[in-house]
């Protein structure tokens, strides 16, 4: 199976971090891109840029967009291209953990099965100390 485009994109510099910081886990990761959303813009020219990566992608390729919020200007601009036809699909909520799972899966899966697999999996990434250390308690006083 061919690797996917995968397209971060967010406020500031948060897709171009994630990247690095998938790299420092994973070495260099391919078919990664990040794209920057900075203050001074707006949605026309945020997709503008997303529209000069799109035309650098392997065009074989499905492509995946990771926005950072759900509704924010990134995912709006994503969101245009995905009625467009595109893109092939776009998620929101991008964190470290997403960004490492798409990184280790996206040469085994297209995007349809990398979307379902990333919404059965990474909602379990966020956890709060108080509430796993009460859970820990509970099944302790269980046995």
């Amino acid at each position: 199976m061919n690797a996917l485009n995968i397209i971060l994109i967010g406020h500031h510099q948060i897709a171009v971090s994630m990247k690095n910081a998938v790299e420092m886990i994973f070495g260099k990761v391919d078919e990664f891109y990040p794209i920057t959303f900075l203050p001074q813009e707006g949605l026309q020219e945020l997709t503008n840029k997303l529209e000069k990566v799109l035309q650098t992608v392997d065009e074989k390729k499905e492509t995946l967009v990771i926005a950072d919020l759900f509704s924010g200007t990134p995912y709006n601009a994503a969101a245009t291209l995905y009625l467009q036809h595109r893109v092939t699909d776009v998620v929101a909520g991008m964190s470290l953990p997403l960004c490492l799972e798409v990184a280790s899966q996206k040469k085994t899966m297209n995007v349809a099965e990398l979307v379902h697999y990333l919404l059965a999996n990474c909602e379990s990434y966020t956890k709060v100390l108080s509430n796993v250390l009460q859970e820990q308690q509970d099944e302790r006083e269980d046995f």
